[in-house]
């Protein structure tokens, strides 16, 4: 089994800032993502991800995220399985993300999904 690439937000603000051509894809439930998102993330269902990464070529750049990183390293190990060769896990999902100080969809709500403690 192909090993899961990992980035982190950091780099994901950096890939962001160069305007590199990817897609972020947020595994989180729906009650999740109605408090706060990671901008320009776009819904993943999990329990349709077949039909979903349908619409999605095996050579496009794919960087998937949740709320902590756990589901999202699985849904990689998933698409790597089914041949997709370009996918990403973003370490410590959208909490590392909010943590490092980075902009939030609804950032007035974002507290009520991105507490730690």
């Amino acid at each position: 089994m192909t090993a899961v690439n990992e980035i982190n937000g950091v780099e994901l603000k950096q890939w962001m800032d160069a305007e590199r051509s990817f897609q972020l894809l947020d595994v989180r439930t729906s009650e999740e993502m109605q408090q706060a998102m990671i901008p320009k993330g776009k819904p993943l269902e999990i329990n349709n991800i077949d039909s979903e990464m349908v619409k999605i070529t095996k050579d496009e750049e794919l960087v998937i995220y949740c709320r902590s990183g756990i589901r999202s390293y699985q849904v990689c190990e998933y698409l790597l399985n089914l041949g997709y060769s370009k996918v990403y896990n973003l370490s410590g999902g959208i909490i590392d993300w909010y943590n490092k100080g980075f902009s939030l969809t609804d950032a007035a709500n974002s507290n009520l999904s991105i507490q730690t403690g």
